[in-house]
This record gives structure tokens, sequence and C-alpha cells, in this order.
């Protein structure tokens, strides 16, 4: 096991990289200057490492500082490990967890002779793992594989070093950027619980949808016709699904809470929800400027109780006409709302839930939308037990 300072693969990195090399490196540090920041930043870096570099594997881990481990946000060439990997930084047998914690360049040069070590795949035969320093001591690691021992000799480490260094600022950024982001989506998201805390009940009836429009979203992606479902549409769809109901604000208790049918007049009332829901979000856009899931939960308050044969409210659009992510949120909406006790009536069971969804497809929602909604109903149940109401006190 090596371990080297990164003063000293600077120098080694100083006798000469080679021109391309060198370009590809520039090249690369202008694409972190002019990258956007979201959902998609560290598959970028990592990607374009990746590409500089050109070893057989690159990844990308973050401290969570909640749990303190190092948690997966972005690989190249690993096929067997999932999103959100955890690596803890005790583990005896981690060199991630070395070189986060003694922040210092680890080098494996040839696995099959080191025991005790586990590779993150086991076609490895040299493993390199740096650490990503802030000004505020290490906050994540970078690692470098390939399925040949010795790959990486010291002008390559030099080169490896060299962009991590580069990266270290914008990957920083990255991270700062993306705290204040979810601190924005926790405002956001309390907003929209304003109209839960009103039915005396919280966080079940969100968290539900969030949970199942990402589920659905998900069982998506590959098929034909669903280009736009991306993973960025994946992660933006679980966050604005609780923006649907978020105009229910300015619904009367009187209405919103009658337990009871609605007369005619009130029902015409408790409609407006979806404009006024779609309007409030639209203000703060042409406010504060565009932002992925006030954009789309705009879209998705104002569009989830259109119908796909043109029958529904405000704007009596139909089909694909109705935008994806209000097609998505419509159908898992109904499933809750059905199987959820409400002060105007019991909770529905998951069967007859399911026949109401089937009877309505094609009239009321997206008939493919709900054919691969329905495809696994053990998994709604599931995400039900996962997330169940809480009564305030």
């Amino acid at each position: 096991m090596t371990h080297l300072t990164n003063t000293t693969t600077e120098q080694t990195a100083s006798t000469g990289l080679g021109v391309d090399r060198l370009q590809a490196l520039q090249s690369f540090n202008t694409r972190l200057v002019c990258m956007n920041v979201d959902e998609s930043s560290y598959e970028e870096v990592v990607n374009g490492v990746w590409k500089v570099i050109g070893c057989d594997y690159c990844a990308f881990f973050l401290k969570d500082p909640r749990s303190g481990q190092l948690v997966l946000q972005a690989s190249v060439g690993y096929e067997d490990i999932a999103q959100g990997l955890k690596i803890s930084c005790d583990d005896p047998t981690s060199i991630h967890a070395q070189a986060f914690t003694e922040e210092y360049m680890v080098y494996l040069d040839d696995l099959s002779g080191t025991p005790g070590v586990n590779p993150l795949c086991e076609s490895m035969c040299s493993s390199l793992v740096l650490p990503v320093i802030s000004n505020k001591g290490p906050v994540g690691v970078f690692d470098f594989g390939s399925n040949s021992p010795h790959a990486f000799p010291p002008l390559e480490l030099g080169m490896c070093s060299m962009v991590v260094d580069q990266m270290s600022y914008s990957l920083e950024n990255i991270r700062l950027v993306r705290e204040l982001s979810d601190s924005r989506d926790a405002v956001i998201r309390g907003m929209a619980l304003l109209s839960e805390i009103r039915d005396s009940h919280i966080g079940g009836h969100l968290n539900r949808i969030c949970a199942m429009s990402r589920y659905l979203a998900e069982r998506l992606v590959g098929r034909v016709g669903y280009r736009d479902v991306t993973p960025s549409f994946i992660n933006t769809i679980e966050r604005a699904a609780a923006l649907h109901d978020v105009g229910k604000v300015g619904i009367p208790d009187s209405v919103l809470l009658k337990p009871g049918k609605l007369t005619d007049e009130e029902f015409d009332v408790m409609r407006t929800h979806s404009t006024i829901g779609g309007e409030l979000l639209e203000g703060l856009i042409d406010d504060y400027g565009e932002y992925a899931m006030i954009s789309m939960g705009a879209s998705v308050a104002r569009a989830h109780h259109e119908r796909w044969d043109g029958k529904g409210y405000p704007n009596g659009i139909s089909g694909k006409n109705i935008p994806l992510e209000a097609r998505i949120v419509s159908i898992c909406d109904v499933y809750d709302a059905l199987t959820s006790k409400r002060v105007y009536k019991d909770a529905w069971g998951h069967e007859e839930t399911l026949q109401i969804l089937r009877d309505g497809s094609g009239s009321q929602f997206d008939p493919d939308l709900v054919k691969v909604f329905l495809s696994r109903p053990d998994d709604l149940v599931e995400i039900r037990q996962r997330y169940p109401d809480k009564a305030l006190k």
C-alpha cells in the first residue's frame, strides 16, 4: 500500500503530462467553471474526470454529515454498485475510509497481493483513492480503478492528483449549492404541509405522494415514449409532487373540512385550488426566477385534476397535452386519497381502489401509466405502510 502527499504528486506531475493530456485537462477545467449546478452535476464531473484519465473506473463519494458515512454520488464503469452506496469511515478494509480519515492518497498497485481489502469491483486490479479537501478539511474521496495491475505509474498518479485538486473547488461549490437547495426545498415543503395540518394529519399523504410519484416515474425509464424521464426528472417529481394541493391553503375550512358531500357551489370553490396553486407557484417564479421544483410543482398543481378524456379542470385539456408530471401525480393522488381516511369518508380497501383506477383508465387517467402503476400492487402497499399518517397532538 502506498501513501503519497499532494506535494509529492504535484512535483511528479510537473515532469510533464503530454500536450494532449494537458489540453484535455484544460478543457475539463473550463467545463467546470461553466457547469450548471443541478442534480446531474456530480455525474458530469465524474464523467469528465473519467475521460481525462482514461481508466476503467471512477467514482465520487461525499461524506454525509448526519451519518458520518461516505455516500456514493456518481460513478462510471461500476456496473454492480448502487447509487447511494455507503462506506463507514471506520471500516478497516476500505481504502476509501483510509484516504478520507488520513487525508492522504492511497494506492494499491496490485489488489491480488493485498489481502484484507474489499475493492468495489472484483475484476479491479489497481485502485487509487484521493481525498477531496475543502478549506474546512476533507469532504469526500475520489477513486480511480483499473482492471490491470500497476496501472498508475508516477506520471498517472500526478495526473489524477492534479485533476482532483483542480475540481475540489467545484465539488465544494456543488455541495454548498445543494445544501442551499435542500434548505429551500424544506421551506417550500413546509408551505405544502399547511393544507395537511388543517386536516389534522401531517406528513403521511405528502410523503406517500412523493414516494409513489418517484416510483411510477422510475418504472417508466427505458419505455418507448418516455425519453424525458431522466434522473433529473425523477428527482424533481419526487419533490414537486408535494406541491400538488398547495392551493388548498386558499380554500375555506367550511368547504375543505366539510364532513359530507359538497354542494355544487362548494365543489366549484374546491376546484379553484388547482388554479390558486398554479398561480401561487408561478408567482414565485416571476419574483425569484426559475427553479426546477417550483416550475414542475406549478405544472402539477394546475393540471393534476385534468382528465385524459378532457373532462377535467381547470382548463379541460386532454391526453398527452396534460404534462407528464401531472398525469403521474394524478394517479398517485387518487390512489392515496381513496385508501386514506378523511373527515368526509372512511378509507377504501386496496383491491377496491385498484379497480377504480382500472375503470378510470383511458377516461380519467393515462391508460399506459395506469398499467405501469398497477403492475406491481404489493409495492403500493409497501409505500403506504412506510409512510403512515401521524395525527397532530
